[in-house]
């Protein structure tokens, strides 16, 4: 006995709530596309009230420049006494009438010594002689040297004078200059410090505003975006509990007459037989 292939057919269908899911699912995400989808902007925190008060004490901070601008120009103005023009100013004023009285005592003093010179000459009869002369000259020498070293020593003491004051004015006045221009920057230098200390401590609220601006904006982009994520939940969650609607054919064999063969026997056996 042979065997045949004997074709069967398996139909599937879809339960009639099933399909009134699908057709609910689809129109929702219709009318779900039809409505603008929302935007959300995300805020930015602006600045901090304490900021905003470091911004206005930074404008504090010109006035301390006239203290290093005028220390600085005292400061120059004590090195200017170390200058010959600046030692000048130190002379003492009556220097010069000391100098012109100091040459009229020693001119007198010269005058009277030739005195003395000419009387003890003429009692030794030796005035008028050589000898006489070269003593008059010799008085003459010493007195020029005499006024030189005295108006020397003079000159010399009023310009140490003169120095010694200088120096003590020009230190006197650099150093007051140098505390101005540090009085100015230890100002300005505290007030950079509270303007510092004002700006940190905005910069962390500021920080925090803006912490809670980018939770209010995440969880506006969630909200935003929530339906779709519903619908997407929504079509996983049908595609395994919807099955479609088909046919399936198999074919499998069976035992018997095939009767596509006994055709053709029967029409092979007519040929023979004509």
């Amino acid at each position: 006995m042979s065997s045949y292939l004997d074709p069967s057919t398996k139909a599937t269908y879809e339960e009639p709530w099933a399909g009134g899911m699908r057709r609910g699912y689809l129109e929702s995400i219709f009318n779900l596309a039809q409505q603008p989808t929302p935007v959300p902007v995300q805020q930015v925190a602006g600045l901090d009230p304490m900021e905003m008060q470091a911004r206005q004490m930074a404008g504090g901070l010109g006035g301390f420049s006239p203290y290093i601008q005028q220390g600085g120009q005292m400061m120059q103005q004590g090195a200017g006494y170390f200058t010959p023009a600046g030692i000048q100013q130190f002379y003492n004023p009556y220097e010069q009438d000391v100098v012109q009285q100091t040459m009229q005592d020693m001119r007198e003093q010269n005058q009277q010594q030739g005195m003395v010179n000419r009387g003890r000459a003429v009692s030794s009869g030796a005035f008028g002689g050589s000898r006489g002369r070269l003593m008059e000259q010799e008085r003459e020498r010493s007195f020029g040297r005499g006024m030189m070293e005295g108006i020397g020593g003079i000159r010399s003491q009023g310009y140490g004078q003169a120095m010694q004051g200088a120096q003590a004015a020009g230190q006197g006045l650099g150093t007051m200059g140098q505390a101005f221009g540090n009085l100015g920057m230890r100002g300005q230098q505290g007030l950079m410090n509270q303007i510092n200390a004002f700006n940190q401590m905005g910069g962390v609220g500021r920080g925090i505003q803006d912490q809670m601006y980018g939770a209010q904006f995440d969880a506006a982009n969630t909200m935003a975006q929530e339906p779709w994520t519903r619908m997407g939940l929504w079509g996983n969650m049908m595609k395994g509990m919807m099955p479609t609607t088909g046919a399936e054919t198999t074919f499998k064999s069976s035992a018997g007459t095939n009767p596509f063969m006994g055709l053709l026997s029967l029409l092979g056996g007519f040929g023979g037989g004509g």
